[in-house]
């Protein structure tokens, strides 16, 4: 979710921004409400990368795979917020977390030349929390046999059961103690499976201003603390690029997708995998950025997977802020799936 500061303004940008159809709000405590699960019917509306040229396929280091504009018409509003995924080895089938406190789960199709053409099979899990409470699950690492969980409002790791997916009782897992340095509204929202048990964490925002937000390498109880860098490039009144979701590449590196608003943007970064057993500040560097006219929105969700022929596939998710089950949207934002081939 974007930042109390950048909350604040949208208040003031809503009128402007509803002509983009795209707008980074964080409404989601209002009227929250803990949904059913079950199988909701989803639309899968083709998109563009760029929609005034509609043929172009490539953005610096990736090559366009197909996109869809996931659409629910569902009257209990149970699909929507969509946070982080993760995407099988073969491709067919992601998991995804939602800041409504969901599980959601989905097969992916693909045409005969590897372009992604259908997500179908849309089914929702409300996420057992426990005692502590909390519907903003943010970051998510898939294992063999766990689904772990990032909660970002009061700081948390859960592990659920892979099968059936998002399955309870969870177990709550160690955290680093300095996550309390993180806002209430921008806690363990990256969250990344290094290897060998290892975790990336990042906090989107801290409690005072700061040109970095804390990170942490490591597993269970052995942190070590980094420091993320922000980049501040969006003009007067701006807001950083902050860190959303990240993922292993096959090399060991370690692709960030990043967000601002306002303005509405985002980019991918590189953290080279060699540099994640130092120590000091991390040091990424931007792969490609995405900004007007290509197709936008709140992303918030990255996963990375190599196909059988050898390619290195990338997938973003946006979170369209649809949680609050009451009927209301201030602005339209969609639900975004991209898919890319990764040349870099």
């Amino acid at each position: 979710m974007p930042s109390r500061r950048g909350r604040r303004r949208m208040l003031g940008l809503v009128a402007l921004l509803a002509v983009t159809g795209a707008v980074a709000g964080a409404f989601s405590s209002f009227g929250e409400v803990r949904p059913a699960g079950g199988a909701i019917a989803v639309d899968a509306i083709p998109v563009a990368l760029d929609p005034t040229r509609p043929s172009r396929d490539r953005l610096g280091p990736l090559v366009y795979l197909g996109g869809l504009w996931l659409r629910a018409h569902d009257r209990e509003r149970r699909f929507g917020g969509l946070s982080d995924l993760r995407v099988t080895s073969d491709g067919s089938r992601a998991f995804v977390v939602s800041d409504c406190g969901e599980g959601v789960t989905m097969s992916l199709s693909y045409d005969a030349g590897g372009q992604l053409v259908r997500a179908g099979d849309v089914r929702v899990v409300p996420l057992e929390v426990g005692p502590l409470g909390g519907l903003d699950s943010e970051s998510l690492v898939m294992g063999e046999d766990t689904l772990e969980v990032g909660f970002e409002g009061r700081p948390k790791i859960l592990a659920y059961r892979k099968d059936p997916p998002f399955g309870g009782p969870p177990r709550a897992l160690r955290v680093p103690a300095g996550v309390a340095r993180c806002e209430s509204n921008s806690g363990l929202e990256t969250m990344a499976d290094l290897g060998k048990g290892r975790r990336l964490l990042v906090c989107e925002g801290r409690r005072f201003p700061s040109i970095a937000v804390p990170a942490w390498i490591g597993s269970r109880g052995n942190w070590t603390e980094r420091e993320y860098p922000m980049v501040f490039d969006g003009g007067w009144g701006g807001e950083p690029f902050r860190p959303t979701a990240a993922a292993l590449l096959p090399d060991g590196d370690v692709l960030v997708l990043e967000r601002r608003f306002p303005p509405l943007g985002a980019r991918i970064v590189r953290l080279a995998g060699d540099s994640l057993d130092g120590s000091g500040p991390l040091e990424p560097r931007e792969v490609v950025r995405f900004q007007a006219p290509l197709t936008l929105d709140n992303f918030e969700g990255i996963d990375v997977r190599r196909d059988a022929s050898g390619r290195t596939l990338v997938y973003l998710i946006s979170d369209d802020n649809n949680c609050f089950k009451n009927g209301f949207d201030p602005v339209p934002q969609r639900t975004l799936l991209l898919m890319f081939a990764f040349e870099g």
